[in-house]
């Protein structure tokens, strides 16, 4: 059985189609959407605009509107129209999150609309102007180009996000200063209210962080996670091999391994353990890619994960091996049933872009026991529960399923290798 090893470990290492499908193709298409969806967490993030703003007297008699604009400006500026520049403290703005928007502005004094509209148009960088009206309040006007690139998925990342912290933070600005002003009016002895007082300068948090996962979740994971299943099932081919090159109908070498004094079952374990190495090693190099290289985290949890891949690759090796003891079809038919079922499963695990994730969504919450039997979908979730859950309760459970179809397709397998007899050959 150690020389059955050895020798199937050989043939599996020296096959070329073998070497590229399982070692080099993860690897190639980790790359491709390292470079689709390596900007997915840069779109959430907060970037440094620049913007013109209009100094003329409205804007330099606004000193609660310049404030905030200072507060939003690593290097405020001092416009040379201002010849009193106000000495009050800048706005806090800080959100409850912890997020620091001082480098949100970088802001270029104009003289004028007129002369801003004409920047904006002529300079793209500049993404447009603040305007301060008669009544102190700041107003935004974003350029043509600003909103083409902001619509487009693979324009600056961070825009949109950018785009709609200032302009909230200009609504609450104005709406807190049009609400102080309504007060004044109607009740001017509420401005002595030290509690007024006090609530008219809190900004109110509309909005907390919550995290309900073991893990911040990363939208472009689910990919690679999908990836590495079909990785496993695609590993089915060594176990294909090895049980067709056991099989005396099928191959030269399968006669004479049939009058070898080695027992089948010695032959096909040497095999099936040779085929779980090549299949373990596999999804090790992919997964060390996708983590180091790629960015993937898996959560921090490396015993469960190389559990994960233990399993995984025990049960693509059983399915494997029952492929490969279907009677009635030839070897190469074999291994073509064995690409065409992973690519297939593949898709409803969600590999194959947005829709194919949708797809999968719409399976788990309308027909959850199509999911239970897909093994790459299993497989997925085996690095969704590591990722995810607190608790290792539901990737034990995703374990027993991934065993209970191994040992049944094992179990299938026997009966099919045993009940095979040869009239000739």
């Amino acid at each position: 059985m150690w020389s059955t090893f050895l020798t199937t470990l050989r043939i599996n290492l020296r096959e070329k189609s073998s070497l590229f499908w399982l070692f080099c193709f993860p690897i190639l298409l980790s790359t491709m959407f390292l470079g689709m969806f390596g900007n997915l967490d840069a779109t959430y993030e907060v970037t440094t605009m620049r913007f013109a703003v209009v100094a003329d007297d409205a804007y330099c008699g606004a000193d609660g509107t310049r404030r905030l604009l200072d507060a939003m400006q690593r290097a405020p500026i001092r416009p040379a129209a201002c010849t009193a520049d106000s000495n009050a403290p800048a706005a806090d703005t800080t959100s409850a999150g912890g997020v620091d928007l001082r480098d949100l502005l970088e802001l270029t004094a104009v003289d004028d609309e007129a002369s801003a509209t004409a920047l904006i148009n002529a300079d793209d960088d500049v993404r447009g102007f603040i305007a301060v009206d008669d009544a102190g309040l700041p107003h935004m006007t974003i350029s043509r180009a600003t909103v083409a690139n902001a619509n487009d998925a693979m324009g600056s990342p961070g825009l949109p996000v950018s785009l709609s912290i200032l302009n909230g933070a200009f609504g609450l600005f104005n709406r807190q200063t049009l609400t102080v002003e309504q007060i004044m009016r109607t009740d001017p002895a509420a401005l002595a209210d030290p509690v007024f007082q006090t609530a008219a300068r809190d900004t109110p948090g509309f909005t907390r962080q919550v995290r309900l996962t073991n893990f911040k979740p990363d939208e472009g994971a689910r990919y690679y996670y999908a990836l590495l299943a079909m990785t496993a099932l695609m590993a089915m081919t060594f176990a294909v091999t090895t049980v067709c090159s056991t099989q005396a109908n099928l191959s030269a070498l399968g006669m004479r391994r049939s009058l070898a004094p080695l027992t089948r079952f010695r032959q096909l374990m040497g095999g099936f353990l040779a085929s779980w190495l090549c299949t373990f090693c596999s999804l090790i190099v992919a997964l060390l890619y996708i983590r180091f290289v790629c960015r993937i985290s898996f959560g921090g949890r490396w015993a469960a994960t190389l559990l994960a891949i233990v399993v995984a690759s025990f049960t693509a090796n059983a399915l494997g091996t029952l492929l490969g003891s279907l009677p009635k079809l030839s070897a190469g038919a074999k291994v073509g049933l064995t690409t065409a079922f992973s690519c297939a499963l593949s898709l409803l695990s969600g590999l194959y872009g947005s829709g194919a994730m949708a797809l999968s969504d719409w399976i788990q919450r309308h027909a959850p026991v199509v999911a239970a039997v897909n093994p790459t979908q299993q497989v997925t979730n085996l690095f969704y529960d590591i990722l995810y859950y607190d608790s290792y309760v539901p990737f034990f459970r995703t374990v027993g399923v991934l065993l209970t179809m191994a040992v049944l397709a094992l179990a299938l397998a026997t009966v099919f290798l045993r009940r095979q007899r040869y009239a000739h050959l």
